[in-house]
């Protein structure tokens, strides 16, 4: 069984906003074992949706349609689906409760009429009650081996009725013998490396991607400023065959990377440094004076829960003038060597961590553009002071946008606390 995804909605083509829904159709259906073959984005146009619906009928088992269910004269979907299949629209009555939902006390018969056109379904399809809004959705079986699954397009309402109207019909028809002989379990995970390339990555694990392809795991590289993904896709006709061959990979990747490596799925790097600090007993305390970044380091920290017990606090040291007020920096000193340099960077660490009394500290300092010199631009310089007089300044050359040199600059000098406190356990 294969699934071909459609969604509806000249918005999207348009790029006004971002397809959410295929991507977590293709998400879910992958857990069921189900391979995605095709996603398609259309606009509302009756011909172009039938033309899509007549491709994916003739490859795909199962067709899934997002969007174009509501009451306006955009919304089409109902009208493709069943000129194409040359079926009649039908006014199902029992919908008519959920479509007329959220009409006013003041009757007016026009917009009636246009709300009650959520209760028309195409002429032997099952309909679907909305929990969530007011659009239904209907199934329609064609010669007992395809489906077709129009369900809405706005996100909340469609997951809604996905989770109770889809999910529970595919497993139940997974449970026929013929098709579970067929249908291969898939477990998928996501490797978070930072302030490492694509290229540098592919290097490290290349023997790890053929031994990988050996046991049935798929390895896949995705790239973000700052942040490269690792994907990870196990498929095996045992669940628990491919949950441990997934398992297998994930510890061979991550030994290889070592402090490149910080968290799987959606986890911050702040997270990890949380863990890390747990490991030793959780008695850490972390100080952070920003230049460059202005504030994003602090809020990568909190976003974490419980970053109350190891953070004391941040200066946003963004100007010279706050640099010497805030700070105590010497006036002399950045007249001397400018405020991005590998001094002023280690003076701020020395402050920060003396105001607020804390075991680490952490500074960042330098040129995010775009107006600086090319030959300055993406330099910056990151410090960190420890216990037991640990003390380590970076020189670094971040490429990207300013929002990116930024970002990088974040994810670097937390990355590296971490490694450090991490040693800690080491030693």
């Amino acid at each position: 069984m294969n699934l071909s995804i459609i969604s509806i909605g000249t918005e999207l083509n348009l790029g006004l906003i971002l397809n959410e829904n295929s991507r977590y159709i293709a998400e879910r259906i992958t857990e069921l074992g189900i391979g995605c073959k095709y996603i398609y984005t259309v606009g509302d146009d009756c011909d172009e949706i039938s033309n899509v619906l007549r491709h994916s009928l003739q490859f795909s088992d199962l067709v899934i349609i997002t969007g174009g269910l509501g009451p306006t004269d955009d919304d089409v979907t109902r009208n493709a689906v069943a000129s194409t299949l040359n079926l009649k629209l039908i006014r199902d009555r029992d919908l008519d409760v959920t479509s007329l939902k959220f009409i006013r006390k003041t009757k007016n018969c026009k917009i009636t009429d246009r709300l009650f056109r959520q209760s028309y379904i195409p002429e032997g399809s099952i309909p679907f009650k909305p929990e969530i809004g007011s659009a239904s959705g209907f199934r329609i079986e064609l010669d007992g081996n395809k489906f077709i699954f129009c369900i809405p397009g706005v996100p909340k309402e469609m997951r809604s009725m996905f989770e109770k109207e889809v999910v529970p019909f595919l497993e139940r028809r997974l449970t026929n013998k013929d098709l579970k002989n067929n249908i291969f379990k898939i477990k998928k995970s996501t490797l978070l490396t930072t302030d490492i390339s694509e290229t540098e990555i592919e290097e490290k694990i290349k023997d790890i991607v053929d031994k990988a392809g050996d046991i049935g795991v798929k390895i896949g590289i995705t790239a973000d400023p700052g942040l490269i993904k690792i994907i990870l896709v196990a498929k095996s006709q045992d669940d628990k065959e491919a949950q441990m061959n997934l398992k297998k990979i994930e510890e061979k990747i991550s030994d290889k990377l070592g402090k490149y490596f910080y968290g799987k799925e959606d986890a911050l790097i702040s997270d990890n440094l949380k863990e890390a600090i747990a490991r030793i007993g959780g008695n850490l305390t972390i100080s952070v004076a920003e230049s460059i970044t202005g504030g994003l380091i602090s809020s990568i920290i909190t976003d974490t829960p419980g970053s109350s017990k190891f953070f004391m606090g941040s200066i946003i040291s963004y100007s010279d003038y706050s640099k010497m007020k805030l700070l105590d920096i010497d006036k002399k000193l950045l007249e001397k060597h400018g405020a991005v340099s590998r001094e002023i960077c280690l003076d701020m660490a020395r402050k920060v961590r003396n105001l607020f009394d804390s075991d680490y500290a952490l500074s960042v300092t330098g040129y995010a553009g775009p107006e600086a010199d090319s030959g300055k631009l993406g330099l910056v310089y990151c410090c960190i002071l420890g216990p037991s007089g640990y003390e380590r300044v970076f020189e670094k050359r971040f490429p990207g946008t300013r929002y990116e040199i930024k970002f990088r600059t974040a994810q670097f000098i937390l990355n590296e606390l971490r490694a450090a406190i991490g040693q800690i356990v080491e030693w």
